[in-house]
């Protein structure tokens, strides 16, 4: 358990104890004993001391909270009766469902959501220990592919508030092609991951339009203070919903494509669709035509190569010739 943690959990025993309405205003030997009951180990005085001075600084660096020092009781409590750590009131079935969620977000691992949301998960977390509880005995049940961190995710946050506040961002960009640095002004607005490998998407002052750029080719990232240019919103719906990966091939459009599929394949598209416009029309021998609604892609392309013999495109020709080329 990392020390971020452990400190959010006794936060949440003090909360507990300062609102227990059957034993009004704790002493810290008695905060110390119910850590001992709920969290198996006791802390010293000074802990104690120094969460609740913690907990009483303003958001973000605490939680707020209105906790005095009652000297007629000898005890702890709230000024405010109806204040709660958390904030939240939470039905069993509510609080079930978060934890759930929670395994969720700790399956997919804190790398891949970065410092500030691990920051939040943890919050929520310990806000539900306490009613949900560690006596269950609750086992891992459920296992998703974790990726090591890659190049270039730690500027995650940067980027994210960037795409949010609208904050244009200047950046050193490498091309593995080319193998040339590019000084870029960037005023992004989307990040993408796709096949575990995570992309910003805004508009470049050097290229003049929308483009991709990898964040493990991203280096030196600072924000500006120059004026966000923006970008249509039908240009980052087509980024959200009309492409499969992250580079569309340059000046296509959204546009029906068509694809024949052996029988064998027909089974794995109906199992996992490639996207939401997929329509499967079957034939009497178990092949299928498949048709899509999409902005062709180079990661489209390099999909229905990697089918083999199990897919062939049939239209646009253009975008077959295309994928044929990729081949060279």
């Amino acid at each position: 358990m990392n020390p971020g943690k452990s400190a959010y959990r006794r936060y949440t025993v003090i909360d507990g104890a300062i609102r227990n309405p059957m034993r009004r205003f704790p002493t810290i030997e008695d905060i110390i004993e119910a850590c001992w009951q709920k969290l198996d180990f006791r802390p010293s005085v000074e802990t104690i001391q120094k969460d609740i001075a913690n907990m009483k600084l303003p958001y973000p660096d605490g939680f707020d909270a209105p906790i005095k020092f009652n000297r007629s009781k000898m005890g702890y409590e709230y000024t405010d009766p109806d204040y709660s750590m958390s904030g939240l009131s939470m039905r069993p079935e509510d609080i079930t469902a978060i934890y759930d969620a929670v395994d969720v977000i700790q399956s997919l691992g804190v790398s891949r959501i970065g410092d500030k949301f691990s920051h939040a998960a943890e919050k929520l977390f310990s806000t539900i220990v306490e009613s949900k509880g560690e006596s269950d005995n609750r086992r891992t049940i459920l296992q998703t592919m974790r990726p090591p961190i890659s190049r270039g995710f730690e500027h995650f946050d940067l980027f994210y508030h960037a795409c949010k506040e609208k904050i244009t961002v200047s950046l050193i960009h490498y091309s593995y092609k080319k193998r040339t640095f590019n000084h870029i002004i960037l005023h992004p607005f989307l990040i993408k991951e796709f096949e575990n490998r995570w992309y910003i998407i805004g508009f470049s002052e050097l290229h003049q339009e929308p483009r991709t750029f990898g964040l493990d080719r991203i280096t030196d990232p600072v924000q500006l203070s120059k004026k966000y240019i923006e970008t249509d919103n039908s240009i980052i719906n087509n980024y959200l919903h009309k492409v499969y990966g992250v580079f569309p091939i340059p000046q296509a459009n959204s546009e029906f494509i068509e694809i024949e599929v052996s029988q064998l394949g027909t089974h794995y598209f109906q199992a996992y669709p490639l996207h939401e416009s997929q329509k499967i029309e079957k034939n009497k021998n178990g092949t299928s035509t498949i048709r899509f609604e999409m902005i062709p892609s180079i990661e489209l392309s390099r999909y229905f190569l990697s089918q083999g013999k199990h897919v062939n495109i049939n239209e646009p020709v253009w975008f077959k010739e295309f994928t044929k080329n990729l081949i060279e």
